[in-house]
């Protein structure tokens, strides 16, 4: 059985086989992949050793304290939260193996084509169109809010490729090229002139079947998958209390009395608690996912 001490001794292993200073980065994220060291809960041969996920801090300590890189979490963050554990829980094994190592390593960068402008909150809605002809799908669309579209490689997409039955059942996953020419990324530009969003349009997109994720007409359970593993990648990064923005206003109402008033107390107060609140839903979070998935909760 993998522990603690085992753990230690693989990453130093792994240290001692490519040492940091001397390897190149991306080499040395992939070699750390194939040692199982990327993500120790997922299983061997997938980056992992089948261990339980907390463990994944004993292989982090060792390799920061190493000065070795990272890879770069913010950047792929939509892959290693979201597209990952959807294609772990759905994809075929040729699919795992095609995409998880480079998506781990940054090699290559996922976006999500979920929202739409017509469908608000409820991306039940969608109205998207796969049509399959043959062995592939023909996709046309548009998808709204799309971060890291422009240099992303692949999207996560769901369309809708029955429109006769009920709108839940009727969706269905894909994987899509983002490099495909049917596939055209605008920027939204904020006031700010930034576009950290963008909007992309699918014109006769060809999607081969053996990109789709799950069934057909199953999209919706997909993206149960997703969804929640997004809500634990956006809200479960661990914090003390006032350990986020809250933090250095409730240390400004302690360090400064001459600025309090009565309207500022109740303010701070109500802030105080939304924060709280937050913190620990994310750790609620955290504790469903080491014991297994997340909830079944998650957005229309």
């Amino acid at each position: 059985m993998t522990d603690a001490a085992e753990l230690r001794r693989l990453t130093q292993e792994l240290l001692a086989a490519h040492p940091p200073e001397t390897t190149d980065r991306l080499d040395f994220l992939k070699d750390r992949f194939d040692a199982g060291l990327a993500w120790v809960h997922y299983p061997e041969g997938l980056g992992g050793l089948g261990v339980p996920r907390t463990l994944q801090a004993v292989v982090d300590a060792e390799l920061e304290a190493a000065g070795a890189p990272d890879n770069d979490p913010r950047r792929i963050g939509i892959g290693l939260g979201m597209a990952a554990p959807t294609i772990l829980g759905y994809g075929t094994e040729e699919q795992k193996r095609r995409y998880l190592r480079p998506l781990w390593a940054g090699e290559e960068v996922w976006c999500q084509l979920f929202s739409e402008p017509g469908a608000g909150s409820d991306l039940a809605a969608l109205g998207t169109r796969a049509v399959r002809e043959g062995d592939e799908w023909v996709v046309n669309g548009q998808k709204v809010w799309t971060s890291s579209a422009h240099v992303a490689r692949w999207a996560i997409l769901i369309a809708r490729t029955d429109p006769d039955v009920p709108k839940h059942r009727g969706i269905t996953y894909f994987i899509c090229d983002m490099t495909d020419p049917g596939v055209e990324v605008r920027p939204l530009r904020q006031i700010t002139g930034e576009a950290e969003f963008n909007e992309v349009f699918l014109t006769d997109v060809r999607i081969p079947d053996s990109r789709r994720l799950g069934d057909v007409g199953d999209g919706w359970r997909v993206a149960q998958t997703t969804l929640n593993n997004e809500r634990v990648a956006i809200g479960g990064m661990r914090l003390p209390r006032e350990g986020g923005m809250i933090g250095p206003v409730a240390g400004t109402w302690r360090e400064r009395p001459e600025l309090r008033t009565h309207d500022l107390h109740q303010r701070l107060l109500k802030l105080w608690v939304e924060a709280e609140v937050a913190r620990l839903t994310g750790e609620r979070l955290r504790q469903q996912l080491v014991a297994g998935q997340p909830g079944p909760r998650a957005p229309a």
